[in-house]
């Protein structure tokens, strides 16, 4: 029996990919909008028939959890070790292709596939306190 349980890394590097792909793509997006413009609301004494959510609360809520998540990304990001890091930082953060990537690290293809993957299994695992990525056996 093993101290921990098996990760299915297939299913982990596919949730992580899908992550970093769609979901971080838009928190920077919804981290670096300019509509938190918070306005004084408009008091009167007529009730409205607008909906019954704050907007400029919701705007702001939005903002907020985009900037912690990515502040926790970032410190997920430097609990890496290299060069796991520099593959995730490179491609994301910088926005090299996979192939600029590897390149630029020096790898042959077929070894900076393995990398990617394993960057996204320590990802996985770095961020597994603030969301579980991670797929068991």
């Amino acid at each position: 029996m093993a101290l921990l349980p098996e990760i299915d890394e297939e299913k982990t590097i596919a949730n992580v990919r899908d992550f970093f792909e769609h979901d971080f793509k838009r928190l920077q997006n919804m981290a670096h909008i300019s509509y938190v413009s918070i306005k004084s609301p408009i008091i009167s004494g007529m009730p409205t028939g607008s909906s019954v959510s704050n907007s400029n609360d919701d705007k702001l809520t939005n903002y907020s959890y985009a900037r912690k998540t990515l502040d926790d990304i970032v410190r997920a990001c430097e609990a890496m070790s290299f060069p796991y890091r520099d593959v995730l930082e490179s491609r994301y953060f910088k926005g090299l292709s996979w192939m600029q990537v590897t390149e630029r690290l020096g790898y042959s293809t077929s070894r900076g596939h393995q990398l990617i993957n394993d960057s996204f299994l320590q990802f996985a695992e770095a961020f597994s306190d603030i969301y579980d990525y991670r797929v068991f056996k």
